[in-house]
């Protein structure tokens, strides 16, 4: 059967200021999402003494809460996007994710402030589904993969972003007189920062609401009518190994990479640093190492792709997965705060590698017929592995062991060795997967 994709251009496209104006409000919307997302980063120790939570409650707000809806309700929320008004979903979500973020600013309990971040989960978790599939319908297929990259490539700017500003916020309400001020008199400066940041989203999700909804170019396979989602899951049913392998071994490095959500609390309780301190210092390490990581790794995969070789993505992902094991899991015990730093710096470079061959390489043995349900399913499967397991981990080992370098050292060391154990195996039905036609 064929299995090539044609697209029903009818040119009708809104004006390229325009369909750019848009994707800088989704731009900043993604932005807005990572800074509310990760904000509890900076404000575990104050969270911590007030309600007098264990590390163990910590994590659970981390990664837990937050993950109910966000890890879960991707495919939906996909299906949700390619039948009604896309820019409705996301302002809404803009507006539910923002104002849970406020209200965390005024919870009074634990249970108060999970529930908070449940909201700020649910919002969130109706972004990205609806960001590509507007930008998809904006720009003519020759022009939208840079607009596509754009809002991808907010995510290393977006952290770097969120812990500066975050610090920042911090600083500022540890110094003020706030007790007058109209909406955050009289809250601590933890509960202020929640305020803060979480107010822009509520005025960005207004303007998003007034964005016209672009006309769908409609996308057919020639002879053939839509695959279900039972059909896909057939496919799998005789084609697991390399798809379900490589979903793991990206579900290590989100575990790796969630279980730092207890960075700032390591810099602080360990080292002394303040939080702001921390968040400004990182900021900057982030936008050093991340971003130039990424753009690297896709560069050396078009280069090896172009030279024939078929597993071009594979073999760069193992070299990232490899580098990034030991860094992450020797950073938190090192003896001094610089050093341990600039080791999580490196750490980040094969993060940010296995972020950026992740995807290329599952996409080799996807037929394209199923792509999109499967790309939902692959992040759905990473996203629970990181949230609900990275910060939870952290915190049971940080209260078993009553000291967080070990939590944190043990939670990369752990999964990153019983990834390199499994990776032989999935290298191989990898490579076998590759040689055969995938189509459905």
């Amino acid at each position: 059967m064929s299995d090539n994709i044609t697209e029903t251009d009818t040119g009708d496209y809104p004006s390229s200021g325009y369909a750019w104006y848009v994707v800088v409000l989704l731009t900043l919307g993604y932005i807005l999402s990572f800074l509310d997302r990760i904000i509890i980063n900076l404000l575990v120790e104050p969270i911590k003494a007030d309600f007098a939570l264990t590390d163990t409650q910590i994590g659970l707000l981390m990664g837990v809460a937050f993950s109910i809806f966000y890890a879960t309700m991707g495919i939906p929320l996909g299906w949700l996007a390619d039948n009604m008004k896309r820019k409705t979903l996301v302002a809404a979500g803009m507006f539910v994710w923002s104002a849970a973020t406020c209200l965390s600013g005024y919870a009074k309990s634990f249970a108060g402030l999970f529930v908070a971040r449940i909201g700020v989960g649910a919002g969130e978790a109706t972004l990205s589904p609806c960001a590509i599939s507007l930008i998809s319908d904006m720009f003519p297929e020759g022009k939208r993969a840079k607009a596509i990259a754009l809002y991808s490539s907010a995510l290393s700017i977006a952290s770097a972003t969120a812990f500066y500003l975050g610090g920042q916020i911090l600083a500022w309400a540890n110094t003020t007189d706030t007790s007058g001020m109209f909406l955050i008199g009289g809250l601590k400066p933890w509960q202020i920062v929640f305020v803060i940041v979480g107010a822009p989203g509520i005025i960005l999700s207004l303007f998003m609401l007034m964005v016209k909804e672009p006309k769908r170019q409609i996308r057919k396979a020639e002879g053939e009518k839509a695959i279900s989602f039972l059909k896909t899951i057939d496919y799998y049913k005789n084609n697991l190994g390399s798809f379900l392998g490589i979903s793991l071994l990206v579900g290590v490095m989100t575990t790796i990479a969630y279980s730092q959500f207890f960075s700032t609390s390591l810099f602080v309780r360990t080292w002394g640093w303040e939080a702001s301190e921390y968040a400004m210092r990182n900021s900057i390490g982030l936008l050093i190492f991340a971003p130039p990581s990424v753009m690297i790794a896709g560069w050396l995969i078009d280069k090896l792709h172009k030279k024939g070789v078929e597993d071009a993505a594979w073999k760069v992902f193992k070299v990232g997965f490899i580098i990034m094991i030991p860094p992450n899991a020797l950073f938190p015990i090192m003896p001094d705060p610089w050093v341990a730093l600039i080791v999580s710096f490196s750490g980040l470079i094969g993060i940010a590698t296995v972020t950026a061959a992740g995807v290329p390489a599952i996409l080799k043995v996807i037929p394209g017929k199923i792509r999109a349900q499967s790309i939902a399913i692959y992040y759905m499967i990473i996203s629970m592995c990181g949230l609900l397991i990275g910060p939870t981990s952290v915190g049971i080992l940080a209260d078993t062991f009553g000291n967080l370098q070990y939590g944190m050292a043990l939670v990369p060391a752990t999964f990153g060795i019983l990834g390199i154990c499994f990776l032989p195996t999935i290298n191989r039905i990898y490579l076998n997967q590759i040689k055969k036609e995938i189509t459905i």
